[in-house]
């Protein structure tokens, strides 16, 4: 009998193995079918991502599709409305790309949260990757991402551009901060899979981002080129482990990052335009089998430096699969005529040119965009069970919890609730936000004066006659002359200052000698309530947190 059972678990194992061969035989046919049929224009086309003007289909948006038959369109918030116009937009789109060149569209954006968030109509505002990462709860990012995930796909968005895995281990980084899940490539390595994970079986593609690594720097490349000094073995040890595991855990895509590596690479080229690091690197090394996408081609650290055509066109040659333009300009034009001269001159060969086709054409089938059949496409749908659907109604209890836990106080003894200082007549918030003085006007903290200025400060706090009456100063933007305002209250004889900041904490941090901070890591409205929350009271905040903030 027991010989009888292990026949049967072999025969099932063969027929099995069987099935999914011949599956994945027939998959290749229906690639090779559709590639049969596509002239080299429109190949060129399905490997640019590109921008489009307004928030509906106009005569610009359509002559954008019908010129260049993109493959996918990336989405900004100048191009969002409400949920149900921004999802006809969508639809539009789609069937203008059928009726162009009959495959559908890639819609990308950029929802990482907290800061960097597009859609504010339609999808949950959880808190960007570094609340998620001082939280370290993989299970609350792993769902957070998955709702995320359903919620961009009934709005026909199918790519989200995150999740950020650059391990932020540099205080003076003006760009990535708080888009980080921390300083730490453990925790950024794990969240990050999460995160994946979540996105990816809700099927929303995810992008890994910026490889390989935009962490350690203090210079924006959207502005200049950043460059990085250090070697291979630095860059094995702090900024790819989360790479790695973005890549275990099949992430989708991976987009390069516009950094110049010198020590590693030999020049002063960025990482989007080396062989070395995308073909050798990530592909051969490290065994990413997903696509390539490059960050904007249009930001300076690669427009400035270079003709943009040309760079698009090494970009490839290193073994990019997309091409990321944020405009519906020239430079659109230019890449798409470099790419196709290249390829009539030989310099990109048909090959090289399929090997990226097939990779985009296999995620499009993988993710639900969607079905080929004897070398036509046709426009997927991703469908959903009533567990998936009934899961979105945690996400507000999910975006509470994450935003609540992230609270991080800094300073001596514990952290007090306003109203609770002591024989004081009054104590003073100064915010300008409308979520921060709504909380408070709708549920007032005894004792507790709500101000839109610090100009309205009574004027005895700079003499201190009345002793130290305690001021809470909300923080936002960090930006000097802000800071310079902060440092004006702290030193008021008559002020016992605690900042509240729901920005870059990094700016903040730096300030010597640093006051009380009650620090969010997330300015969504969310985050906002938790802060008025504790404030009253409600809760206490952590006193510990896994980030180095470079407090001295």
């Amino acid at each position: 009998m027991y010989g009888k059972i292990i026949a049967m678990v072999v025969v099932a194992g063969i027929v099995a193995g069987g099935l999914v061969a011949a599956s994945m035989i027939k998959r290749e046919a229906e690639i090779n079918a559709l590639l049969k049929e596509m002239s080299p224009r429109r190949k060129i086309g399905q490997m640019m991502m590109v921008g489009v003007p307004g928030t509906e289909m106009t005569p610009a948006a359509r002559s954008m599709i019908e010129s260049f038959a993109p493959g996918g369109i990336i989405l900004f918030g100048y191009n969002l409305s409400s949920r149900d116009k921004t999802a006809a937009f969508i639809a539009d789109m789609q069937k203008a790309a059928m009726q162009t060149e009959g495959i559908p569209l890639f819609i990308s954006i950029d929802q990482e949260g907290g800061r960097v968030r597009r859609i504010i109509d339609g999808v949950t505002q959880f808190p960007g990757n570094m609340p998620l990462g001082v939280v370290n709860d993989t299970d609350l990012a792993y769902r957070a991402a998955r709702i995320l995930g359903i919620e961009l796909r009934m709005m026909g968005v199918n790519m989200n551009l995150a999740p950020a895995v650059d391990v932020n281990n540099n205080p003076e980084n003006p760009v990535i901060n708080t888009r980080s899940f921390g300083s730490d490539p453990a925790v950024v390595a794990a969240m990050g899979r999460a995160y994946i994970r979540g996105l990816q079986e809700s099927r929303c593609m995810a992008v890994g981002k910026h490889f390989p690594g935009h962490g350690d720097t203090d210079s924006d490349s959207h502005h200049v080129l950043p460059v990085i000094n250090y070697g291979l073995e630095h860059l094995k040890k702090v900024e790819l482990p989360p790479f790695a595991a973005a890549i275990d855990e099949n992430v989708s895509a991976i987009m390069s990052a516009h950094i110049s590596y010198p020590s590693i690479l030999g020049d002063d080229a960025p990482a989007t335009l080396s062989e070395k690091m995308l073909r050798g690197l990530l592909r051969e090394e490290m065994g990413h089998k997903g696509l390539v996408i490059t960050d904007d081609m249009e930001m300076n650290a690669v427009s400035k430096i270079m003709d943009i055509g040309e760079a698009a066109v090494r970009s490839v040659e290193a073994g990019t699969d997309i091409i990321l333009i944020s405009t519906c300009g020239q430079s659109v034009a230019r890449i798409h005529a470099a790419l196709e001269k290249a390829v009539s001159e030989g310099r990109l060969s048909e090959k090289r040119i399929d090997e990226s086709l097939r990779r985009i054409i296999a995620a499009k089938e993988c993710f639900s965009i969607m079905k080929s059949d004897s070398g036509r496409a046709r426009i997927a749908k991703a469908e959903y069970s009533k567990g998936e659907l009934e899961s979105l109604v945690e996400a507000e209890v999910i975006n509470r919890e994450l935003s609540r836990r992230a609270l991080y106080y800094h300073g001596a003894g514990s952290f007090t609730a306003a109203g609770d200082e002591g024989p004081y007549a009054a104590s003073y918030i100064v915010t300008a936000s409308p979520v921060m003085r709504r909380e408070l006007i709708e549920k007032p903290v005894r004792g507790l004066l709500v101000l839109e200025n610090t100009s309205e400060l009574p004027a005895d706090l700079a003499r201190g006659k009345n002793g130290r009456q305690p001021v809470y100063l909300h923080v936002d933007r960090p930006e000097p002359a802000i800071l310079a305002e902060l440092v004006r209250i702290r030193d008021m004889p008559g002020v016992s200052l605690v900042v509240l900041c729901t920005g870059n904490p990094f700016p903040v941090a730096a300030l010597m000698p640093l006051p009380p901070v009650l620090f969010s890591f997330s300015n969504t409205e969310e985050s906002q309530r938790q802060v008025v929350a504790c404030l009253r009271g409600e809760f206490r905040p952590r006193t510990e947190v896994n980030v180095y903030l470079g407090i001295r």
